[in-house]
């Protein structure tokens, strides 16, 4: 006959305390900042900006906006601000808007909707992050 499975009080006790150490944030994460867009943001507030609000629903366009933001993010190079830029296509106009790390960035997200679509005038609104 097997003997039953026992946790010893000390076997416990120390899974306890592992998990314990494990659930309180390091020093280091608690004095991050937490991220602020609200100067990047503030540009939206423009009423002729244009805005994800104006993303046509029409398919070929929603299309084309995937097929950029694919492209954008499947280019490990860039940056996480550069793949969260803002794609708007509406008719035969793509505007880009939001902050990327550098001109080079700038360039490379404009170049990858230019590629992406095709016919269609790209408005490259894009600002480098200070």
């Amino acid at each position: 006959m097997q003997k039953p499975f026992h946790f010893s009080s000390a076997v416990f006790t120390g899974l306890l305390a592992v998990a314990t150490v494990n659930a309180q944030p390091a020093a280091s994460d608690a004095t991050k900042a937490a991220p602020d867009n609200t100067a990047a943001n503030k540009a939206d507030q423009d009423t002729k900006a244009t805005t994800p609000m104006d993303q046509s629903n029409d398919k070929e366009a929603i299309e084309v906006t995937a097929s950029i933001r694919r492209a954008v993010l499947n280019d490990k190079s860039l940056s996480t601000a550069a793949h969260n830029v803002k794609i708007v296509t509406n008719g035969n106009i793509v505007t880009l808007r939001g902050p990327v790390a550098s001109a080079a960035e700038k360039e490379r997200v404009a170049s990858l909707a230019a590629k992406s679509a095709s016919g269609k005038t790209v408005h490259n609104e894009l600002s480098i992050s200070d």
